[in-house]
């Protein structure tokens, strides 16, 4: 199985970088990061011919250029750990899963759909996010919250799998 995952500079990421390393089922991992991986070269060399590493720009998670449509080809999901901690951003918790939502589901789906095959986006969020905090009169970080909320309803609309039932399988995990 080959995998996408993004946030592999943060905690929740970089210990799913290294469960997929040492997992049997997973053997291609594609890291989508802003920045290179600082413990990669501490890898041990058995497990770095599985991994690829694509430090994109900002535009680049935004508009999904062909050169790294061409890098996930053949990827099975996507496990989206990347956000913001303190002081979110439209753009890095709500922009990027969400054209990355459009982007898989339009370029990666369709030949594991003639495969029989599901692709599936697990969006990893918040432990205490709630799709509620969208419309919520919030207290407190108001803003951080919202932006959270945001990303989590779009991955939930059923939209993504509504027109295509069977084919795309988006879940949402709290970490």
């Amino acid at each position: 199985m080959k995998l996408i995952v993004t946030g592999a500079t943060g905690r929740i990421g970089s210990s799913v970088v290294r469960y997929c390393l040492e997992s049997s089922s997973v053997t291609s991992l594609v890291v989508l990061s802003r920045r290179p991986l600082p413990y990669e070269n501490e890898l041990p060399i058995h497990l770095k011919g599985k991994l690829k590493t694509l430090t994109l720009t900002s535009n680049e998670f935004l508009t999904y250029p062909p050169h790294v449509l061409e890098e996930l080809k053949g990827s099975d999901g996507c496990i989206w750990a990347m956000g913001s901690i303190g002081n979110p951003t439209q753009e890095i918790d709500v922009d990027y899963p969400v054209n990355a939502a459009k982007a898989f589901k339009e370029h990666l789906m369709p030949p594991l759909k003639a495969e029989g095959k599901k692709f599936r986006f697990v969006f990893v969020s918040g432990m205490l996010v709630s799709e509620s905090w969208a419309t919520d009169n919030l207290w407190f970080f108001a803003e951080a919250r919202r932006a959270k909320a945001s990303s989590l309803s779009f991955l939930q609309l059923k939209n993504l799998n509504g027109n295509i039932p069977g084919w795309w399988a988006t879940r949402n995990t709290r970490s």
